[in-house]
């Protein structure tokens, strides 16, 4: 029971915590687009794709998880996401980039803190994943076979 509320409380933090990231960064696109383009990743045009498009990944990525649709698949999302953002921050903070994370607005630069935090936030979404793939299998386990039937011969 308390495995349940856990996964829970993971789902409705990282969905709230997904649709206010997407919120802020939409609130000021041209200061997202800044920190996008402080990694020194992405070519120019790849930088404005980023900025427009992930804003409402996020959103849309925290309404799914807060509706708890599909939680498997949405969770396993959210932590490639969140992996891939945090590989991202890695990256740019070893190259000693002065790279702004960008995370929840403008502003704050990549540093061993914002590290830390997505690192957490990457394992909760990491313990999300792993119980609610864990519950659906339970799920169809417990589930009953469908009958065999043999095919009809035809007439």
């Amino acid at each position: 029971m308390l495995w349940r509320i856990l996964q829970w409380l993971a789902r409705l933090f990282l969905g709230a915590l997904f649709v206010y990231a997407g919120y802020v960064k939409l609130k000021e696109p041209f200061l997202f687009e800044m920190a996008v383009d402080s990694y020194q990743l992405l070519p120019s045009w790849g930088v404005i794709a980023v900025a427009r498009a992930l804003p409402w990944m996020e959103i849309a990525l925290g309404l799914v998880l807060l509706a708890g649709w599909k939680l498997p698949y949405f969770a396993t999302f959210s932590t490639l996401l969140l992996g891939f953002f945090l590989a991202l921050m890695a990256i740019a903070y070893s190259r000693g980039t002065e790279a702004v994370c960008g995370c929840f607005g403008y502003g704050e630069p990549v540093s061993p803190r914002t590290l830390v935090r997505d690192t957490a936030l990457f394992g909760v979404a990491v313990y999300l994943t792993v119980f609610s793939w864990r519950a659906r299998l339970r799920r169809s386990a417990a589930e009953p076979a469908p009958a065999f039937t043999p095919p009809q011969p035809l007439a």
